[in-house]
Parts: C-alpha cells; structure tokens; sequence
C-alpha cells in the first residue's frame, strides 16, 4: 500500500507542477492526492492503542481514500468532457454531488475507527465512476481535432481502467462480502504509474510532455541565442577584416592577371556568404519585439497563400479551407503571416508536387487553433520531438539551417501560445497553432453552409 501512496503522490505532484492552472489537471491531481490517502493509512498501523490523534488522522485518510477519490473522479470526468461550460454550471454540480460525501460523514464515524456500510457506499460510488468513465470514454469519441482527441485517447488508457479496478476492489467486493482484494491495488497502480509515465514521456499526458518538452527547448533556446551573438560578433569581425584585404590586394594586382583575379573574387563571394549566413541566424534567433495590433486570424491565414500562390500554381497543390471560426486576434499580424508562410513552405517541400493542403480553425474554452495539414511524406518519429530545435533539419539544402520552425516556435512562444507537430510517415504531418483565449478579441462562427467553410482550390489547372 505504501507503493500505492508513493505512485499516486508522485503522479499528482508531477501533473501539479506541470500545469497547476489547468482544471482538467487540478482535478487529477484531486483524484491522485485522495487514493494515495487510503495507502498512507498503512503507515499509520492498525492497532487501536495508538494515539487518539493518530486514530482521528488514521480515520480522516481512509474516509477521505473512499469518499474524496470518488468524488474527484466524476468531477474530473465531467471537466474532462466539457459537459457544463458556465462557471455558475460547474459549481453547482461540484456542490450537488458533494452531498453524499457530506451524509457519509454524518451517517458513519471515523473515529475511533473508521466503518462505512460498503452497500450504502457502492449506491453512490458505482454510478459516479461509471459515470465518469462514460463520459471521458464519450468525449474522446466524439472528439474531432485530431491533436487533442489523441491527449484524450491516452488520458483515458491511464484513467479509465485504473478507476474501474478501484471501484471493484475497493467497493464492490467489499459490498458483496468479499473482503481484502484490495490488497492487490498497488500492483495494478503501480502497473498503471508505469504507464502514465511512458505515456507522458512518449505522447503527452494532458500536455505534460508538451511542458517537459517546452522547458529543454526553452534551454536550449536561451543558450544558442546568447551564443548566436557572440558567434557573429565574432565571425562579422574577422570575415570584414578578410573582406577588407582582399578589396585591396585586388585594387593592387593587374587585371591582366586573371587567376589572381578569379581567386580574389572567389575568397569575397565566400565572404559575402558567411556575412548572410550570420546575420540571417542573427534575425531568426534574436530577442523578437511584436508589434500589436487586433487582425481576423482567416485574413492572415489567405494573405500567406497568397504570398506563396506562385509555388502552389507551379506544385498544382489543392488547398481545403475548412474555417469553423474566424478569430479576431490580438497579437503580431506579421510574425503570424510569417508563420504561416515558414509552414506552408515546409509542407509543400514535404509533398513535393501536387498534394492536398488542409486548413482547420476551431475552439474550446481555453484556446484557439489552427491545424495545417499536408499530405506529404511524414515525419519519422524519432525527429519529431527534434523539429524546432535550432539548426536541425533533414533538408540537406543550401540555405536550409534548421531556423523556420525555430522561428515559429518563438512567435508562438512570444503570444503566449504554442505549436505542436502530429507526423506518421507516408500519412502525412498537421501542424497546430494554439492561441489563449485572452489574444482572442471576438470570435465569428462560420456556418457550414458558408462557401469558404470546405472550400476547396486546386492551383496550378489553369
């Protein structure tokens, strides 16, 4: 049980400490906190002569393992699935369903010992879990963008079979006589801690990975920026100094002697290249300043393919705008545009010719997106999680240094916001910007029946 209480604190202290402002994560930490409360009542041991205040702590935990978690847990399902939307909604379903909890105080002492009717528990207990469960199992189902109905398929895998074996070991059996089963709950945790773990390294667990994976970046993005500019003070410096030189040695040497000539011309074009090379690293990685202002997220959006219709006529790409909200943004209208230029230039890199070019915008309550999906050639797995690390790329190109994703990754960073990459090879990869709701000024619904909505163009047949 100790083992119990260790994996359950652990996971709510990892989750708490990841995205405490989050209240689907809150309430899992809720529901982590209550069950390792039962398991921490082991340590207190079971004899009767201990302390009175020992007793009162020992029959709080337990009380609090029975009735907290399962509490919790219907409120961590009803959050999970956005069932109640106003704040006046939710706060009185946590109220209403804390009503049983309250009578099982009154109903059933915890001290000295703490005794509860198992019957009575099981009549409240089983349809709040059930509930829960089919409401987190409805919810991913039901779910249409792709990005987030993957956080909830793994949110569910770890949830769902860890609260169902709860409430048969912990309620069930206890109700029908069959007692001490739970004492296999550590084993099935601990299974279950393993796999939280995994899933939140390899996938993301309520954007736990996305943080984990944000703070190196982040790092990283600190120290090769500070490095950058000391880098090309350095490289400017010397590379004028051989520039300056050779300036003069061929304003001295004959014209007549032309492999002089051609070796002078040779060293000044090398030089031009790394001075543009260094103060274009310079521009993608140094300290970004926005420029405010509100601007409709669509008009941004159709002025970048615009910029780039010359290479979509020339690719014959077909572009699908399925637009379900149109946003009225506040933030940096041009480091947006050029964000979408930088992706929409990566995609058509990915797709080579042809291909079809996907834009979805849509909402929930905390954010906004923007999903850009091509239908190129994916990305392996292993360089996913590699994608907007500064100077990495795949290209192999001249003029290709690893820096547009880079610079996506800090306009987003700079509004507050993020970006995250779903890939499989030979299926495709989507793109998603995700804005808080606090950059969105208004927000217009597009009506399906609206023509730009699945609005459907093929450059490149004219």
């Amino acid at each position: 049980m100790v083992v119990l209480w260790a994996a359950l604190w652990l996971i709510c202290l990892i989750l708490f400490f990841a995205d405490p402002k989050n209240e689907k994560i809150r309430w899992t930490c809720i529901v982590a906190f209550c069950g390792g409360c039962g398991g921490l009542t082991v340590l207190l041991g079971h004899e009767l002569d201990r302390s009175p205040w020992i007793l009162l702590l020992d029959g709080f935990l337990s009380s609090v393992g029975h009735y907290g978690t399962s509490y919790s847990i219907l409120i961590f399902g009803v959050v999970f699935s956005d069932l109640l939307r106003t704040p006046l909604q939710k706060g009185l379903c946590k109220l209403l369903f804390f009503i049983p909890v309250i009578a099982m105080y009154f109903l059933y002492p915890i001290y000295p010992e703490f005794k509860a009717d198992y019957k009575v528990l099981a009549l409240w207990v089983t349809p709040y879990i059930v509930w829960s469960n089919i409401l987190m199992i409805y919810s991913t189902w039901r779910e249409k963008r792709p990005a987030i109905k993957r956080q909830k398929i793994w949110t569910s895998v770890v949830v769902v079979p860890m609260t169902s074996f709860a409430l048969v070991t912990n309620i069930l059996l206890e109700a029908f006589g069959i007692a001490g089963v739970w004492n296999y709950n550590p084993w099935i945790i601990g299974v279950q801690f393993l796999l939280f773990v995994y899933i939140a390294i390899r996938y993301g667990f309520l954007g736990v990975q996305v943080r984990v994976e944000k703070q190196r970046r982040d790092h990283t993005m600190r120290a090769v920026t500070s490095g950058t500019m000391l880098l090309n003070h350095a490289i400017k410096n010397e590379i004028a100094k051989i520039d300056l030189l050779a300036n003069r040695v061929k304003d001295i040497v004959p014209e007549n002697w032309s492999g002089p000539h051609e070796d002078i011309d040779f060293i000044l074009h090398s030089t031009k290249h790394v001075l543009e090379l260094s103060s274009r690293i310079q521009k993608k990685l140094d300290i970004m300043e926005l420029k405010e202002s509100e601007f409709w997220f669509t008009h941004c959006i159709e002025q970048a393919l615009h910029l780039l219709k010359p290479h979509l006529d020339s690719k014959g790409t077909e572009i699908v705008r399925q637009y379900d909200v149109d946003l009225q943004i506040f933030g940096d209208p041009v480091h947006i545009q050029e964000t979408c230029v930088n992706l929409i230039n990566n995609a058509l890199e990915a797709m080579n010719d042809g291909g079809t070019l996907l834009f979805k915008t849509y909402r929930t309550r905390r954010n906004a997106y923007l999903d850009i999906t091509d239908s190129g050639k994916g990305i392996e797995k292993d360089n996913r999680v590699l994608v907007f690390d500064p100077f990495y790329t795949t290209k192999g190109k001249a003029g290709n240094y690893g820096l547009g994703l880079t610079y996506c990754y800090n306009v987003m960073q700079k509004h507050g916001g993020s970006i995250t990459v779903k890939s499989h090879l030979e299926q495709g990869t989507t793109f998603t910007l995700a804005f808080p709701m606090k950059r969105i000024r208004s927000v217009s619904v597009i009506p399906p029946a609206h023509p730009i909505h699945h609005e459907k163009v093929a450059y490149g047949q004219n």
